[in-house]
């Protein structure tokens, strides 16, 4: 997406030199905006490629040229200028920015990003998760798979940290988005703690069960640890105390022996 397509006039079009003496037009504002664009002038770069579509008439074979191309940049230019905008938290114009990035440019995966990242940067984790699940669609579809990858790790990584940070509800409604799209057994494992935490232990059993299936003996027993909290918590302790016994050794080996030895 972060090519910028060159307008090549073929230099035949002594007419439109001479048009853009006397006014405006879709070519010349749009090498302006090109310009703007390669300066890094992302807000200019923006509003000159938005003033170039409206003066280009579709039908004009040259200016059909420039609709398409102010197009592909005109997101490009979008997605940068919305980024600023987030920076400055201005989150309401920068999400416009980003959707008008995506109107110009349904494959502008960046712009999906943007908009993820604006519910991110807001605590907004129910509407981020899905947002970055979104733009990690986008991105695989355009053979961007390592942007694909980043994208779907944030969106796991925050209901982490809300859980880590006490905000069980968020880790809760984040969970809930993620897992409505794909399985995780990271984010099934963190469902069950926060569901655990907020006094729902049998809500959260189902999610330590699929964490311990997906996860397993990874990280020392981790997923093996959490379903066999979750067993005691909706108090069933032979179950708790089998599937304790089954963490391997590691970090968390002494800990659930212990814990074993307490349901028995």
């Amino acid at each position: 997406m972060k090519t910028i397509h060159t307008l090549l006039l073929l230099l035949l079009a002594t007419s439109i030199t001479l048009a853009q003496d006397a006014e405006a037009t879709a070519a010349g504002t749009y090498n302006e905006g090109l310009a703007e664009l390669k300066a890094k002038n992302y807000q200019v770069a923006f509003d000159k490629l938005m003033m170039a579509m409206e003066l280009a008439n579709p039908d004009d074979e040259n200016d059909a040229k420039v609709l398409r191309l102010a197009k592909g940049n005109g997101a490009i230019a979008a997605y940068y200028s919305g980024n600023a905008l987030l920076k400055e938290e201005k989150f309401d114009e920068a999400k416009a920015r980003f959707e008008k990035g995506i109107e110009l440019n349904p494959k502008a995966y960046t712009c999906y990003y943007g908009i993820a990242k604006s519910y991110d940067d807001q605590d907004m984790i129910a509407e981020a998760v899905p947002a970055y699940l979104k733009a990690a669609e986008v991105a695989e579809s355009a053979n961007k798979a390592d942007r694909a990858e980043r994208y779907i790790s944030r969106a796991g990584s925050i209901i982490g940290t809300s859980y880590a940070a006490e905000n069980y509800e968020q880790a809760i409604a984040g969970g809930e988005a993620f897992l409505a799209a794909k399985e995780d057994k990271d984010v099934s494992y963190y469902m069950a703690k926060a569901l655990i935490a907020s006094g729902k232990p049998s809500d959260a059993l189902a999610h330590a069960e699929k964490a311990a299936e997906l996860g397993g003996a990874e990280d020392e027993g981790k997923f093996l640890l959490g379903h066999a909290e979750a067993l005691e918590a909706v108090g069933n302790k032979s179950a708790a105390a089998a599937a304790y016994l089954k963490v391997p050794a590691g970090k968390y080996h002494d800990h659930a022996q212990y814990k074993a030895g307490q349901m028995e």
